[in-house]
């Protein structure tokens, strides 16, 4: 009886079940009425959901569809030289990060400190473009290691824009060897696919935050 009952929902919210607009039901039916109501609705509240609030059933659906598409996205969330935190973590945060990006380096340091406040936290970084920066790097990932990626890493992220990365790039040297590695690509591909346009985002098993977090929302999620 549960889709009979939907169409309603609403006048016997407004008018009260005893009252429905277009029903004449003796006392005993209207207390029948509106226990019927009442058993519907607990098991699926969607229909009130979705008319009195459109839009949190919209962030429903939405949200569910993250899901879906993390699920299919499960390599992402392999463990990599580049993260940092938990070797066993119960939880792992990917965040993505283009050059240049100010907010992504304010980010950065935000999950070091995490990642020391919250022991089984692991934290992945990934790129949201397949560039130059990326490809770099890379090389310097597989030539001297976590330490001198991660230094500058954060230098690019901190450039405030073009003109200043190329500066850094300039100033600093660094050595890049010519093999040209598939995770920017990959990775920019994920980017698109979870229809992320803005850079630091975050993704989590089942959850993805679009935009800078301040450090306190971020704790929040990671602690549930």
């Amino acid at each position: 009886m549960i889709p009979l009952f939907r169409t309603w929902v609403l006048a016997a919210l407004v008018a009260g079940s005893a009252q429905a607009e277009g029903l004449d039901l003796s006392a005993a039916d209207r207390a029948a009425f509106g226990a019927e109501v009442r058993a519907a609705l607990l098991a699926d509240p969607t229909p009130v959901i979705a008319a009195l609030r459109p839009e949190a059933a919209q962030f429903s659906e939405e949200a569910a569809a993250d899901r879906a598409l993390l699920d299919q996205l499960g390599p992402l969330f392999q463990p990599t030289e580049r993260g940092i935190g938990s070797d066993s973590p119960r939880i792992t945060l990917v965040v993505f990060d283009r050059f240049p990006c100010p907010d992504c380096a304010r980010s950065w340091q935000d999950l070091t400190r995490l990642v020391q406040d919250i022991p089984d936290l692991r934290v992945e970084p990934r790129f949201a473009e397949a560039t130059g920066p990326a490809q770099l790097l890379l090389s310097l990932l597989d030539r001297e290691g976590p330490d001198a990626y991660h230094a500058a890493r954060l230098k690019l992220l901190a450039a405030p824009d073009e003109d200043a990365m190329a500066q850094v790039l300039t100033e600093n040297r660094w050595i890049q060897d010519r093999m040209l590695r598939p995770a920017p690509e990959m990775e920019a591909q994920a980017f698109a696919a979870l229809d992320l346009d803005v850079a630091p985002s975050y993704v989590l098993p089942g959850l993805i935050l679009r935009g800078a977090m301040p450090a306190i929302v971020l704790e929040k999620h990671l602690r549930r």
